[in-house]
């Protein structure tokens, strides 16, 4: 007790100190009841992050006058079923990719400046692109529901980018905004693919009342061929209704994949009605598999914090193709189906 009652004059000096500054602890914790069926394998259990992903986040901010602040944001996702770590890249690479299990901080790891003029962020961070498959643009985002043509497989850096560096504009074009990114792969000199991993990106926002649109282009150097990203998505909210759309189009080398996802979102009461339809198509020498899914579901919000949800989605293949629902395995030109029922809680 003596101990205790020493420790506040001192811990009264620090808050004092530091009144320019503030820390923040946050995240999601969010598990669902989840059953998926492809025609080779199917799994029943549960699921982490059906309506968002689990997460801690730490984000800081510090005032350093004259309009000018430092901030920092670290933020890991988390398998809360099992209260695993989720796995990160560190390279923009196929091979950069650490297996799962510890704590790492996947999601975002940044320190920057920011001020009138906008702000700089150092790290992992989003990748421009990320903006438009976030639940703005698609109505489920994650898990069961995720949008088929967010499955592609030209994708080491299409969400997030390690070891770069970011520039955003404030918003106040007249609802106008820019974030400029450059990343790098980080190998050694003076081999074959040195460059691997290295690119740079671009998107441009617009967010003004009930309409928000996105449009990205991004390429990353490989000595395979550069993966390139061209995304746009936009959305416009009826009050009664608001629905979104996006379109990507990805290629590299000779692979060329692309697709889009309508989505629609009505709110009744508490509740929130979803459902998107999406698609991707592959075209390379001699192939031609498409994916289309269908998924529809419900979030009722029980606080506004904590909500428990449902979603129910099913995927057709054709051309050969075999996309599946989450954790589910199935052959060429069959179908596949998930359903889940969940609990989400943010802190």
């Amino acid at each position: 007790m003596k101990k205790s009652l020493l420790l506040l004059p001192l811990l009264g000096a620090v808050t004092a100190t530091h009144a320019q500054s503030s820390v923040t602890l946050q995240g999601t914790v969010d598990i669902g009841l989840a059953y998926t069926k492809g025609s080779q394998t199917s799994r029943k259990g549960l699921l982490s992050g059906g309506n968002a992903t689990s997460k801690l986040i730490f984000r800081g901010v510090e005032d350093l006058g004259g309009g000018l602040y430092a901030m920092f944001w670290l933020e890991s996702g988390l398998n809360a079923d099992d209260g695993t770590g989720q796995p990160t890249n560190i390279n923009n690479q196929p091979t950069g990719a650490t297996a799962p299990g510890l704590m790492t901080f996947n999601r975002r790891s940044i320190v920057g400046l920011g001020g009138s003029w906008g702000e700089i962020h150092l790290g992992r961070d989003w990748s421009p692109s990320y903006e438009t498959f976030v639940s703005k643009f698609d109505p489920f985002a994650l898990a069961v529901g995720l949008g088929i043509n967010y499955s592609g497989s030209i994708n080491p850096n299409q969400i997030r980018a390690s070891n770069s560096m970011t520039y955003l504009t404030p918003k106040v074009f007249g609802g106008f905004g820019l974030n400029v990114q450059h990343w790098f792969g980080e190998n050694t000199s003076g081999t074959p693919t040195e460059r691997d991993g290295t690119g740079s990106g671009m998107r441009l926002t617009y967010d003004s009342g009930p309409v928000n649109a996105a449009a990205t282009f991004m390429q990353t150097s490989f000595a395979t061929g550069d993966a390139i990203y061209r995304n746009i998505a936009g959305a416009y909210d009826f009050e009664v209704a608001r629905l979104s759309f996006n379109v990507n189009h990805d290629q590299q080398g000779r692979l060329r994949q692309s697709g889009w996802l309508v989505g629609l979102t009505v709110p009744v009461g508490v509740t929130l009605l979803k459902a998107s339809y999406s698609t991707i198509r592959t075209r390379q020498a001699g192939q031609d598999p498409e994916g289309r899914k269908l998924a529809i579901g419900a979030v009722y919000n029980l606080s506004k914090r904590t909500a428990i949800y449902s979603t129910i989605a099913t995927i057709r293949n054709s051309g050969g193709a075999r996309y599946a629902t989450a954790n589910a395995t199935t052959a060429p030109n069959r179908s596949s189906t998930g359903i889940d029922l969940g609990i989400r809680h943010n802190f």
